[in-house]
Parts: C-alpha cells; sequence; structure tokens
C-alpha cells in the first residue's frame, strides 16, 4: 500500500512539473511571436496594372502616325520592406513588365532578349537595398546621384555599398547602365548603342544640417566590341568626372554650397592614345578625341521661418560632358536669385526664380541670352476652395551676326488650378479643373519670319470618396488644342476608374477606361 501511494505521489508530481513547464514553454514561445511581430514590420506596396492600346487611322493605313506603345502590356509592381528590427530592414523595389522587349521597342525588330538583358533594361527596375545600421548594400538598379554635374540622371544595373559611420562617408557602385545592341539597316532601322559600364565612389564627412564635405569620382566606358555590327553614327566614349562637393550650414538659416568638377572625356576610343593630354592613370587614358574642362557652381542662401532668399551661379566649360548626365547643356553660364515666401497665416505660399542664361559663352559670335523666370503660387482661401498658378518663361535670343537676322525661341507657359471641396455625411466631392496656356514663337534666321506654337489644355477631373463604402471612382475630360502653321490639332480624352479595396482593406483592385477623340 506503501508502494502505491508513492507511485502515485511520484505521478501526479510528475505531471504538475509537467504542466508547469509546458506552461512556461507556452509563454515563452508567445512572448518570443510576440517579439517577433513587433520586430517585423511588412510595408510597401504590390500591384499588377494592364495596359490595352488600340490606334484607329483615317484614311486606314496613314502613316503620319505610328503606335507609341504594344498593344498589350502588363506590369507588376513589388516594392515591399521588411524591418525586423531598429538597425536592420531589407526593402525589395521590383517594377518590371510581363512582355519582354527591349529598351528600342517591339517595333524595331529586335527579339525576345536574354535573362540578362531583361533584367537590365531601363524599363524594368530590380533593386534590393539591405541596410543594417550605418551600412547599406546596394544590389541592382539603382538611381544614384553623387552630385548635380557628376552623376544622378541614370539608371545603373550594379552592386555597391553606402556606408555613414558617424560623420564618415563612403560610397561605392559599379554596374551597367547600357547593354550592347546591334546595329540593324532595317526597315525600320536600329541605331545601336555600344555597352556602358560604369564606376562612381565617395569619400567624404558629414553632419546633417551643419555641413558636408565630399570628393566625388564618377566614370563610364563604353566596350567597343559589345556591338556587332557596330553602330554608324554613334563613337564608343569613355569619360571621368572628379568633384569637390562641399554644404556649409549656420544656425539651419545660412547655406553655402561651392562645387567644382574637373572633367576628361574621351569621344572616340578607336583614336589613337595622345601625350598631348594629360592623362589621368589608372583611371583613364588620353586620346586624340581626349578634351578636358571644368564646371562649377555656387549658391548662398538665408533661410527664414517665412522667407528664403538664395542666389546661385553656374558655370559649364564648352568641353564639359558628363557620363552621368548626357544630356547636360554645356559652354553656359546661368544665375538665379530664388525666393520663397509664405505669408497669410500660411495659407499662400510663393515660390519664384528669376535670372539669366548665357550660351556659347567662349565664343562671342554665337554668344545668346535666355532669360529663366519660374513662378509657383499657391494660395488655401478657404477650407473649400484653394488656388494654383503657375507660370514660365525661357527666352532664347541673339543679335545678327552670320546670320541675316538674330536667332529667337521664347516659351512661355501659365497655369492655373483651382480645386473644390465639399463635405457630406456620407461622402466628400472633390473637383479640380486645369488649365495650361503654352506659346512658343520661333523665328527664321533667313527670313526673319516668326512662327508660333500654341497650345491650349484643359482638364477637369471629379473625385468622390464615399466614407461608408470600399469603392473610389473617378472621372476627368481632357481638352487638347494645338495651333501650329499648317496644321491644327484637336484631341478630347474621356475616362473614368474605379478601385475597390478587400482582405482587411489591405488589398485593393484598380480599372480604367479610357477613350480619345482626335482630329487634325
Amino acid at each position: 500500500m506503501m508502494k502505491r501511494k508513492i507511485i502515485t505521489s511520484s505521478f501526479f508530481l510528475c505531471m504538475f512539473v509537467t504542466t508547469s513547464l509546458a506552461q512556461e514553454v507556452d509563454s515563452l514561445l508567445n512572448k518570443v511571436k510576440d517579439k517577433a511581430k513587433e520586430k517585423l514590420q511588412i510595408s510597401g506596396t504590390m500591384g499588377v496594372t494592364y495596359e490595352g492600346y488600340g490606334l484607329n487611322r483615317s484614311p486606314s493605313g496613314w502613316t503620319g502616325y505610328q503606335p507609341r506603345r504594344p498593344w498589350n502590356q502588363v506590369r507588376f509592381n513589388f516594392t515591399p520592406t521588411f524591418k525586423f528590427s531598429k538597425n536592420f530592414s531589407l526593402p525589395f523595389n521590383f517594377n518590371f513588365a510581363a512582355i519582354p522587349t527591349n529598351f528600342a521597342g517591339p517595333y524595331a525588330g529586335i527579339k525576345k532578349p536574354t535573362f540578362g538583358q531583361f533584367i537590365t533594361n531601363p524599363m524594368n527596375s530590380f533593386g534590393i537595398n539591405p541596410k543594417y545600421k550605418w551600412a547599406e548594400l546596394q544590389l541592382g538598379t539603382q538611381y544614384l546621384k553623387y552630385s548635380e554635374l557628376s552623376t544622378g540622371d541614370i539608371g545603373v544595373f550594379g552592386v555597391g555599398v553606402d556606408l555613414r559611420p558617424k560623420i564618415f562617408r563612403f560610397k561605392f557602385f559599379t554596374g551597367i547602365s547600357q547593354q550592347g545592341i546591334n546595329y540593324v539597316a532595317g526597315p525600320p532601322t536600329v541605331t545601336g548603342a555600344y555597352k556602358r559600364k560604369n564606376w562612381m565612389a565617395q569619400i567624404g564627412l558629414e553632419k546633417e544640417d551643419s555641413y558636408l564635405f565630399a570628393i566625388n569620382i564618377a566614370k563610364g566606358k563604353d566596350v567597343p566590341t559589345s556591338a556587332a555590327p557596330p553602330p554608324l553614327t554613334i563613337r564608343p566614349q569613355e569619360g571621368i568626372v572628379i568633384s569637390l562637393v562641399s554644404d556649409l550650414y549656420r544656425r539651419k538659416a545660412f547655406i553655402l554650397k561651392p562645387k567644382a568638377h574637373n572633367l576628361l572625356f574621351t569621344k572616340d576610343l578607336a583614336t589613337p592614345l595622345s601625350s598631348n593630354v594629360k592623362s589621368l592613370k589608372p583611371f583613364i587614358e588620353a586620346h586624340t578625341s581626349t578634351i578636358t574642362d571644368f564646371a562649377g557652381q555656387l549658391a548662398v542662401g538665408k533661410k527664414g521661418k517665412n522667407l528664403d532668399l538664395g542666389v546661385m551661379v553656374k558655370y559649364l566649360g564648352a568641353g564639359f560632358q558628363t557620363i552621368g548626365y548626357p544630356f547636360l547643356q554645356s559652354d553656359r553660364l546661368d544665375y538665379l536669385l530664388n525666393t520663397r515666401i509664405n505669408a497669410w497665416k500660411n495659407k499662400m505660399n510663393i515660390v519664384a526664380s528669376l535670372g539669366q542664361r548665357v550660351n556659347n559663352v567662349k565664343n562671342t559670335a554665337l554668344r545668346a541670352k535666355q532669360f529663366i523666370g519660374n513662378l509657383n503660387w499657391f494660395t488655401q482661401f478657404s477650407d473649400n476652395f484653394s488656388l494654383n498658378i503657375n507660370y514660365n518663361n525661357f527666352g532664347f535670343q541673339t543679335a545678327s551676326g552670320l546670320n541675316p537676322f538674330g536667332i529667337k525661341n521664347v516659351s512661355n507657359d501659365l497655369g492655373i488650378n483651382p480645386t473644390f471641396t465639399f463635405t457630406g455625411k456620407k461622402i466628400i466631392h472633390l473637383i479640380s479643373m486645369s488649365y495650361n496656356y503654352s506659346k512658343y514663337d520661333e523665328r527664321d534666321v533667313y527670313s526673319g519670319l516668326t512662327t508660333s506654337n500654341n497650345t491650349h489644355t484643359g482638364v477637369l477631373t471629379y473625385v468622390p470618396t464615399y466614407l461608408e463604402k470600399e469603392i473610389s471612382p473617378d472621372f476627368s475630360i481632357l481638352y487638347f488644342y494645338n495651333d501650329v502653321p499648317g496644321a491644327k490639332i484637336t484631341l478630347a480624352t474621356l475616362s473614368a476608374a474605379l478601385s475597390m479595396q478587400a482582405a482587411k482593406k489591405e488589398d485593393a483592385a484598380q480599372g480604367a477606361i479610357t477613350v480619345y477623340l482626335g482630329k487634325t
């Protein structure tokens, strides 16, 4: 009997200990799960869009208007950010088309690209940026801006790092900004392109809202053997820019931003090496087609609560041509006066700039001056009504010299955008109207005749927001009229869209119908 009691007691004790231990384990697991949930945060967007394109021409077969896009295109957008803790995050940026076409377009006769061409295609973007504390790894397609005159205007597919321990800054990235495309005589003709490799680096010191001092180097080089047959009108090039960038802030109000850039650029890698131009080994060797030049920028300003005032001067030499900004206009001098005014109890905001651009600085016979003026004026008159007005003037004129009449190109753009908002018990009505007038005058240098290109664009948008429903429709009407010598173009567009939320308001489906009516 004593033996049975001991066994029973032992069994009861084991059950108690086991149950208690299981409860503790469950409690610990729940805490770990809760902690994991607290640490792991997922944000971002994910979606699919479909674009259908149709074209009817009258008369049928008229070649004056060609197709502008594929007939059917599906695009996927996947941009989540996984935040595992305060110090570690993993953002993705995937945006790509389902129908693989090369950047020259589906009408150029280019066959289905390889996987490497697909992921480096400029119309697609595949990027991953894991970051831990001050260290960031950059993978895939990146748009990196190191300075305004070195690199920042092109996407590069590759690998790099961005390290920011305390006040120190170190960046490096290398990759491909352009794949090689073979020349095709056609029809249709494919111009072709050389494969372009890019390298960029930055080292410096930075303290937010206090100072920045950095040295940048950005290089790009074409691969001459990457296109067979090679392009007929394009030559393989190589260029490097070394820049000194500094920003100084005093009490977060006074700003001084001097920047200097030095350039070596080879227009044709097929030309022989030259000792007339000093090389910058090991980065670049000079050829007979290599040029050197300089660019600089200086900005000084004063920031306040309701008033900003600043002056900016920029100079680009006649031979300044950088890989990172391929469409940059060289041989010019810009000076601008910039201001921002905040008034009427923060209900009125005015941003304006006024200045002049001098082109062909080194050639006095062709020197020209351009007037630059920009204005953006926003006023919130009430909770129901706001008005935004913008104006841009860009003038280009030269005196008569080599031509019987001087060059004259003057552009004026005026935009007016009133917005009305009415709130009810179950719905919010938003009505937005936009009108834009654009006038471009150009004078013929030989006859002296001035032609005008006048464009009127009007858009009316209505967006009702239902407070108790999961649907969001919107409607818009667009009217476009263009008057040029010898032609008048009228275009009207009617569009309607509807989006619905589902799955606890975390998912959304959206569709749109657009009808174009045109007359020439």
